[in-house]
């Protein structure tokens, strides 16, 4: 996280957009922006682990039929440096 002023709080706060998140933040908020620094998977911090979710359901005999790894970095605009590891993991 990183440090927000008062102000910035309060407004955030009086947005209501708070209200509805576990953690009362959302990392891909466009305006708050409060996550200074990210260090895994930040569509886990979003809430749904995509690489997880796709591997799994690889395991139930379900595959994707798009790339999962490469749509969600793309549509984050997040270079995930976690699922080079997940890969590795068996099925």
């Amino acid at each position: 996280m990183r440090e927000y002023s008062d102000a910035e709080m309060r407004a955030y706060i009086a947005s209501g957009d708070p209200l509805d998140k576990a953690g009362a933040y959302a990392i891909q908020h466009a305006g708050f922006h409060p996550v200074e620094e990210l260090q895994g998977c930040y569509a886990n911090v979003m809430g749904l682990p995509l690489c997880h979710l796709a591997r799994n359901l690889a395991r139930l005999g379900m595959h994707p039929l798009a790339d999962v790894a490469q749509a969600c970095q793309k549509e984050l605009a997040y270079a995930c440096k976690v699922y080079p590891l997940i890969q590795q993991w068996v099925l």
